[in-house]
């Protein structure tokens, strides 16, 4: 820490912003800072906020206001920091210590205990997801119903006092109550039964709460039920291993409970191509196979891959494991500029760490958005478009006049 002889000010060394960046994980610094935190399941929620989320991963969520990041964006977005101090307090520069591993690594250990990885119950019809992907975020729909007919994608719904434990013999989902929230459905009555996680596999005799029930607490508006698109990521032998959530209406995404980001969504994934594109989320990379097949490039039959975050490549290194064709990568990775209100630039940290890790064995391009994502640029293109189309329609009332064409002369 230094301060600045013109101004007063106290800035930042490199070395501080390098350690600022590796203790860059949102839970640790709230474990080690005295937050006041309940665990729930694999993660933990602020008790003040309970809408406040810290993921094993080192990520937060605060689902009532959209906001999501790492320590640093939480020390800027909850406890007002500006970026200078936040980088300050995260490097251990400021009066306090930075967050200290060792006091909290049972914690965390506790944390990353495999978890039964369940996908959510799925919508008596998709209508909004379609609405949502197609008109709201501009894909293709072409793309969206191929991949709801190989289930990767689908309307999923969760609900606000309730986690899902798992489905009967007849693929009907059971419940159990939220732990914060036992007392209030203390008087439901519970059945013993045998359930499984997918497919008929991890057989487990647990109390829970028909789907119907859930249902029915939702029509009497005592719970809420959040309807979400799922995008599930499989194994080479077509086993669900992995889901991401997005609401349809706000920010919230978060990851299924017990996912494994080795195999992550997936567009194209057995296609005869020694190139791979890869992306931070199953939206962007949708989103970029719809801007490759509208501008008529031949990336659209490579496999496409999204990494579900930019903290790891496990994905990637799976899929390069399960393809040994592939010889080359092509990043797309989101922009994250202060221009586009990103402090930290964690595409291109990203995009730098694949070169660092596969550069030398794969050749390695970088394709980046010219806005902060390739779901931006896709939605920018159809608007543009859409606008041109527009100006070329003549008017309603205008007479149209038919002109004969003279030879050579342009036609619309």
């Amino acid at each position: 820490m230094a301060v600045s002889r013109k101004t007063g000010k106290l800035y930042y060394t490199d070395e501080e912003k390098e350690a600022a960046l590796r203790n860059n994980n949102a839970l640790e610094y709230a474990l080690s800072h005295n937050y006041n935190l309940v665990r729930l399941g694999n993660s933990y929620y602020l008790k003040e906020h309970d809408s406040m989320v810290f993921k094993p991963d080192g990520s937060w969520f605060w689902n009532s206001q959209g906001k999501s990041g790492r320590a640093l964006d939480f020390l800027i977005e909850y406890e007002g920091y500006s970026y200078t101090d936040a980088i300050l307090e995260l490097a251990g520069a400021q009066e306090l210590p930075a967050p200290k591993r060792q006091a909290i690594e049972q914690s965390v250990k506790d944390l990353e205990k495999p978890k039964p990885f369940i996908l959510p119950e799925k919508a008596a019809n998709y209508r909004r997801m379609f609405a949502y992907l197609v008109k709201s975020r501009g894909i293709d729909h072409e793309l969206v119903s191929q991949l709801e007919k190989e289930n990767k994608i689908y309307q999923g719904i969760t609900y606000a006092h309730f986690d899902i434990a798992g489905y009967d013999g007849h693929g009907q989902a059971w419940y159990t109550v939220k732990e914060r929230f036992a007392d209030k459905f203390k008087d439901v009555p519970l059945q013993k039964i045998t359930l499984y996680n997918r497919n008929l596999e991890g057989a487990h005799i647990v109390s829970a709460i028909p789907a119907h029930i859930v249902h029915d607490f939702v029509r009497s508006k005592q719970t809420l039920a959040y309807q979400n698109v799922v995008m599930v990521g499989y194994t080479p032998q077509k086993q669900p291993y992995y889901a991401s959530l997005r609401a349809m209406a706000g920010k919230y995404k978060v990851d299924v409970t017990g996912s494994h980001k080795e195999y992550g969504f997936t567009i194209n994934e057995n296609a005869n191509s020694n190139t791979v594109c890869v992306f931070e989320s199953p939206i962007e990379a949708m989103s970029y196979w719809s801007m490759c097949k509208e501008l008529h490039s031949p990336r659209v039959s490579c496999p496409m891959i999204s990494l579900g975050g930019v903290s790891t490549s496990y994905a990637l290194k799976q899929f390069l494991q399960d393809h040994p064709q592939i010889q080359s990568i092509i990043t797309g990775l989101n922009m994250d500029t202060a221009e586009n209100g990103h402090n930290v630039a964690a595409g291109q940290l990203a995009t730098d760490r694949i070169r660092q890790e596969l550069g030398s064995k794969y050749h390695i391009s970088v394709h980046k958005p010219n806005l902060n994502d390739w779901n931006d640029v896709l939605v920018n293109y159809r608007n543009n478009l859409a606008a041109i189309t527009q100006q070329l329609q003549p008017a309603r009332s205008a007479p149209v006049i038919h002109h004969t064409q003279q030879r050579g002369g342009p036609s619309l």
